[in-house]
């Protein structure tokens, strides 16, 4: 933390330059990547023939990770010639309960360099841990390949999460117009439509949130509650936010007060940064980006506007009670932008 508790600091991100890939690595902190594979296979040829047949298959296996019971998920394997002559693929077979091949044609020709798409599916029918393989046959090759198939079944969890739960305007002068900023995040494994928002209230009202919005799993959307006040005292209500996917509906307590006197912003509504450095790039940039997430390994979004050309950035935005984590990119003259720095989070104070 730097300075009060209203600030948190942190320092220790890496850089890998946008031409060289060299990487700075500040402190202990890893950044680590993770590359998919890629199958090769070839076959000797007759001695009439000597050259060898080969076959490239990408990706070198598919994981689908848990999918929702009742669901479907499809991924794409390219399988290319990548020998001399011609391949036939005579069968094209996948195993594994929950696993199908979508639109598969077979026999088919290859030509040198020639490739083909094929979509595999996985449509588990409980929840459970499942495995299977994608079998591609040859007479040009010596065995057949087989590409991994794993997957998982899963029962639905649908969640809905707002962020704070809560809002306090403090005490605003009568007919002033105040707004605090809400995230609704779907947090659950399955899509959730929003079918009702109801806010009784008339000093409260809301605005970028709409009936019939649905969120995929892990999207979020950020929307704005008003106070604008009338008459003089203590106004309260609850936000309530319905889906037939939840057994009830998502609550937001809000409050606020009015008076006839001119007040300034209330003390009781907190307000936090967080300040980030990092070391400069070894080779020369333009400047550096910086992106936020409020899950770890993101997907994150970026906060600059225009390139931070100093090694700090002080992030202004967040709210009480939240945690965020947060990587740095360099950019070069050309524009070229390097890959994420290693992660670093912040949690903020509620109060």
């Amino acid at each position: 933390m730097r300075g009060t508790l209203s600030q948190s600091s942190f320092r220790g991100f890496a850089f890998p330059h946008p031409a060289t890939d060299q990487t700075f690595l500040v402190t202990a902190l890893i950044f680590t990547a993770v590359f998919s594979g890629c199958a090769t296979v070839s076959a000797d040829k007759t001695s009439a023939n000597p050259a060898a047949a080969k076959i490239s298959v990408v990706p070198s296996n598919i994981d689908f990770k848990a999918v929702v019971v009742g669901q479907k998920n499809s991924q794409t394997v390219k399988i290319t010639n990548s020998g001399a002559d011609s391949l036939g693929l005579e069968r094209l077979l996948v195993s594994g309960a929950g696993f199908t091949l979508s639109a598969a044609k077979s026999p088919l020709t290859l030509a040198p360099g020639q490739h083909v798409d094929l979509s595999v599916v996985f449509a588990p029918s409980a929840p459970a841990e499942a495995s299977g393989s994608l079998l591609i046959s040859s007479s040009g090759l010596k065995t057949p390949v087989s590409v991994p198939l794993l997957g998982s079944g899963a029962n639905a969890a649908p969640a809905l999460v707002a962020s704070p739960t809560a809002l306090n305007f403090g005490t605003r002068a009568v007919k002033s117009s105040t707004s605090q900023s809400v995230t609704l995040k779907n947090t659950g494994n399955i899509a959730i439509s929003i079918n009702s928002v109801n806010l009784a209230n008339p000093a409260f009202s809301i605005s970028g949130l709409a009936n019939g919005l649905s969120l995929s799993p892990d999207q979020k959307v950020e929307f704005q509650v008003w106070f604008r006040p009338s008459a003089p005292g203590n106004s309260s209500s609850t936000i309530t936010v319905g889906t037939s996917s939840l057994p009830t509906p998502v609550k937001l307590a809000v409050a606020g007060s009015a008076t006839n006197s001119t007040v300034a912003p209330p003390s009781s509504v907190p307000s936090h940064s967080v300040t980030l450095d990092w070391n400069a790039s070894a080779s020369s940039v333009s400047g550096y980006h910086v992106y936020r997430s409020e899950s770890s390994s993101g997907p994150f979004e970026r906060l600059t506007s225009s390139l931070v050309a100093s090694l700090n950035y002080k992030d202004t935005s967040v709210r009480p009670g939240g945690r965020y984590y947060y990587v740095v990119t360099a950019v070069e003259a050309d524009g070229s932008e390097s890959v994420y720095s290693n992660e670093v989070s912040a949690d903020i104070p509620s109060t």
